[in-house]
């Protein structure tokens, strides 16, 4: 609500309040003249509502009684409730200042207690929707003694008019005293409320903009969709990354956000997901979430989901961070620039992975360290770029050459590392040999700049090693196949 509406609110009520207590004081004196005039006259028709209120089951509560028996409606029963308490109060309070009438209150209290203690199996039996005539037969109660009891009480008290018209008046000036503080207090509390309803109003804006410049300005992006997955709302970071004006809000679907393969799928899961009335946010974790722009491009994402409701419909608040670049990072983080196969880290990182998978799994494992003989040679008889060109050359050759469960790195200069999942001593060499002897043939083409060799040396995981030992025995399997004189494949 705006501010001014708040504001205009509390100024009609604090006129509301002085107008009506005006014509409230106005009326209870013109009331107060009137009364005077009509007391004797109203006598004679106080013995005729005395006998209506006798009829009537006297006063509200057998009225509201009968009524929840009748009509099966609760609310009477809970009127009842609260009336048959404040009756037995009123009740108890007048015998006090009633001695004389005292027969009389507890005949009446006593049929009252009578209807009290039926009151939870009238509830009961209410609820079981059972018919009228079984409910009235269970919870009847003879009112005879209270009707002759309040019979003889309004009797008594039509012989009393003078006195209770000299009460009457002095309870008029009383209370002309008590609207007069009433109104007083209420004009006081006006002027407070109005007062604290400026200062939330205040800190509500304060806190609204607070909201709205966060969800401009925050750096992912955010928006809100309702039921249907209409995009209801969006920050800019959100327009930006899928590509759309604020003009498109509520005609772009959210599930249109997605690769058309998983479309479907994605639909189902943001329905069940609503359906769940999960408040908690929902954050896709250990998987990579695939947004799509509207122009048609992929983009790898982290996203976050809460779902609430709002006038009996649901409505979520979306959350997604691009990450393109932080991807792009972390590729550039583990890849050689040179060969774009995995670096040192990466492959320190695999091959921890590898073992913990071997000893779990209880399989074979093997790593191959490949050197590129004379390559010093090579930079210094050709130059530097001739030697990038055969690095990326004998990269890509190993990179067809290995299985998906494989791995292939640069370790450093000329040095390449394999690590064979699954593979036994007999697999590995033979794996490595033939991609030795694939290197020297293909070098020997008009296509490679010059033709090489290569040497490797090979070890096999036992289950007692660590990683660095498994990697030591092929750094020194290579260096006795450099000793045996070069392409060649040692193993240890």
């Amino acid at each position: 609500m705006k501010a001014f509406k708040i504001y205009s609110l509390a100024i009609l009520y604090l006129v509301f309040l002085i107008a009506a207590f005006y014509i409230l004081m106005a009326s209870i004196n013109q009331s107060q003249q009137d009364w005077k005039h009509h007391t004797y006259e109203e006598l004679d028709k106080t013995a005729l509502f005395n006998d209506a209120m006798v009829a009537l089951g006297y006063g509200g509560f057998i009225h509201d009684f009968k009524n929840a028996v009748i009509r099966h409606d609760l609310s009477y029963l809970r009127r009842a409730e609260a009336e048959i308490e404040l009756g037995l109060r009123s009740l108890g309070k007048y015998g006090q200042l009633a001695p004389e009438h005292e027969a009389q209150v507890k005949a009446i209290a006593s049929v009252v207690e009578q209807y009290r203690q039926h009151l939870p199996r009238l509830r009961q039996m209410v609820e079981q929707k059972r018919d009228v005539q079984a409910i009235d037969l269970a919870v009847r109660v003879d009112d005879t003694a209270a009707i002759a009891a309040i019979a003889t009480i309004l009797a008594s008290q039509s012989q009393v008019p003078n006195s209770l018209f000299q009460r009457a008046e002095s309870a008029h000036q009383r209370l002309n005293q008590m609207l007069l503080v009433i109104l007083f207090a209420l004009v006081l509390v006006s002027i407070l409320v109005f007062s604290f309803i400026r200062y939330v109003n205040k800190r509500l804006a304060i806190k609204l903009k607070d909201l709205e410049v966060i969800f401009r300005c925050a750096p992912n992006a955010i928006f809100s969709v309702n039921e249907h997955g209409t995009i209801i709302s969006a920050n800019r970071e959100t327009m930006r990354l899928f590509g759309f004006s604020e003009r498109a809000l509520n005609k772009i679907n959210v599930d249109d956000l997605v690769p058309s393969a998983t479309k479907e799928k994605h639909k189902k899961l943001r329905m069940e997901f609503q359906k769940s009335d999960r408040v908690q946010p929902m954050s896709q974790r250990n998987t990579i979430f695939y947004g799509k722009k509207l122009n048609g491009d992929v983009f790898p994402a982290s996203i976050s989901i809460a779902t609430y409701g709002v006038g009996g419909e649901k409505h979520s608040i979306v959350v997604i961070k691009d990450l393109s670049d932080e991807m792009q990072y972390k590729s550039q983080a583990n890849t050689d620039p040179l060969t774009k196969v995995a670096n040192r880290r990466a492959i320190n990182h695999q091959l921890a992975a590898a073992i913990s998978r071997s000893n779990r799994q209880q399989t074979s494992l093997a790593v191959c360290i490949f050197d590129i003989d004379h390559f010093k040679a090579v930079n210094d008889k050709h130059g530097h770029l001739v030697g990038d060109d055969v690095l990326q050359r004998v990269a890509k050759i190993f990179k067809e050459a290995i299985r998906k469960t494989d791995f292939v790195g640069r370790w450093g200069g000329e040095e390449f590392v394999i690590i064979l999942e699954d593979t036994d001593s007999e697999g590995a060499t033979s794996f490595a040999d033939k991609l030795r002897q694939d290197i020297k043939h293909r070098s020997q083409e008009s296509d490679f700049p010059v033709a090489i060799t290569v040497s490797a040396g090979v070890s096999l995981y036992r289950w007692d090693d660590d990683q660095d030992r498994l990697f030591n025995d092929a750094d020194q399997a290579l260096y006795r196949a450099k000793e045996n004189g070069r392409d060649c494949v040692v193993v240890i």
